[in-house]
């Protein structure tokens, strides 16, 4: 167990700076409404962010409620808690503030290091086998790593953040291919083959793009792809000065440079590769959001039948995919730990699982909820469904991350990156520099 994870509390300022969180989600100090000022009598306390339709969300969880107050006799209070202050909310809490007696929540390897075994997420080990007996048969492997921290098991994952491949079909035919590319190599070979230019060498379409989210969501699943972790699984060491590193980046820098085929200007806030995908201006985006799925069909009819989602491709050591997940859990300092249990056992169900995605739209780590027919009517939400089988946690056991993993200049990753794809410079002095730097910030906590 590291020593400086559970030692020392960090400061409400320390973790706002670690987690680079915005000026907006920041806002809501007052803690807005929604928050209970005091628990009903024989009442379980739960509090959860909305999702999809927030109307159409408040009406299940109701609905929920009241069945399960029908079954078992006891209350559930529910209590919404708004993005933009969420992250806030969970900082507090996990620092010693009010809480629920349970919740719906994520950054759980972040909010039980900084609670350090007395607030935020409390450990439920003990009560696994008699409410979860078939834990493992019954969710995604890639999934059950969210929920898992330091050897003890938190709750329950309920929704899912997947990233598939994402390409024109219409491109991929024009040039010839009848299938996504399935390797690194074969993503050079397609991205070659796919990228235009006109008459004067400017490009018409870009062959391929890293990813839709920020650069290092785009980076993470290459490295994992290559075999590499950025830290120690007890987040104490710094894990960027391998082969692995050096691998990701020159395969990632020759895609820029060498090949061109993917837009230099990559890392630009104002670079758009799903505007370019929508316009055919970019045939294969290497990692998009799996909720882009639904968008598409809602948003551009006029592309239906154009695209399709593929699992992440094969690297030199594994195929792997950025994940991000949310999870119900019990709080350290509830004194209905037995009611909470029985409640998120109810909602674990599959069936209950299975409407609470139908409402917010997102994947569900429950094996028996993607093999419904809500997720198996067509061809791209089964690549969901594989992909899912190729999770890798996109959590850190080091509440540093935040920082380290901070979207802009002057992030240890971001300018690791940087320097070493787009300003090309050398690769060792690049990739010892952030081991250095990376480690001096784990050292910290």
């Amino acid at each position: 167990m590291p020593k400086n994870i559970f030692k020392n509390k960090i400061s409400r300022r320390n973790f706002i700076k670690y987690s680079s969180l915005t000026a907006g989600g920041l806002a809501v100090a007052g803690m807005g409404s929604g928050f209970a000022q005091s628990k009903q009598a024989g009442s379980i306390e739960f509090w959860s962010q909305p999702y999809g339709d927030v109307v159409a969300w408040q009406q299940l969880m109701s609905e929920l409620q009241s069945e399960f107050t029908d079954e078992t006799s006891i209350k559930v209070q529910g209590e919404a808690i708004n993005w933009d202050g969420a992250f806030t909310t969970w900082l507090l809490v996990s620092q010693g503030g009010a809480h629920p007696d349970i919740a719906d929540m994520f950054w759980l390897y972040s909010h039980a290091g900084i609670g350090g075994g007395q607030y935020g997420p409390m450990p439920i080990t003990q009560y696994k086998d008699q409410y979860w007996p078939d834990l493992n048969e019954r969710f995604f492997e890639g999934s059950l790593q969210d929920v898992h921290y330091q050897n003890e098991f938190y709750g329950i994952p309920w929704r899912g953040d997947i990233r598939p491949l994402m390409y024109r079909t219409d491109h991929l035919q024009e040039a010839g291919f009848d299938r996504a590319p399935d390797t690194w190599e074969e993503i050079t070979e397609y991205a070659k083959a796919l990228t235009k230019r006109d008459g004067a060498g400017n490009v018409e379409r870009w062959g391929f793009a890293f990813g839709s989210s920020t650069p290092l969501q785009a980076l993470m699943p290459y490295y994992w792809q290559a075999g590499g972790e950025f830290m120690s699984s007890d987040g104490t060491t710094a894990t960027l000065d391998n082969d692995a590193m050096r691998e990701t980046l020159t395969w990632m820098r020759d895609l820029v440079w060498t090949h061109q085929v993917v837009s230099p200007d990559f890392m630009e806030t104002s670079y758009d590769p799903d505007n370019d995908f929508i316009t055919g201006k970019l045939a294969i985006n290497g990692s998009v959001s799996g909720d882009v799925g639904r968008n598409y069909q809602r948003e551009y009819p006029e592309l239906d039948g154009l695209w399709d989602f593929e699992i992440p491709p094969m690297g030199s050591h594994n195929r792997a995919s950025y994940s991000g997940a949310g999870y119900w859990g019990l709080l350290h300092g509830t004194e209905r730990i037995e009611e909470s249990l029985e409640w998120m056992s109810f909602l674990s169900r599959d069936e209950n699982m299975l409407r609470l995605v139908e409402v917010s739209g997102h994947v569900s780590p429950n094996k028996n909820v993607m093999q419904s027919d809500f997720w198996t009517d067509q061809p791209w939400k089964l690549k969901l469904t594989e992909t899912l089988e190729h999770a890798h946690t996109s959590q850190h056991p080091s509440p540093a991350w935040g920082k380290l993993a901070v979207g802009e200049p002057g992030g240890v990753l971001y300018d690791l990156f940087f320097d070493a794809v787009v300003k090309q410079e050398d690769m060792d002095a690049v990739i010892q520099r952030a081991q250095a730097r990376m480690q001096e910030e784990l050292d910290k906590v």
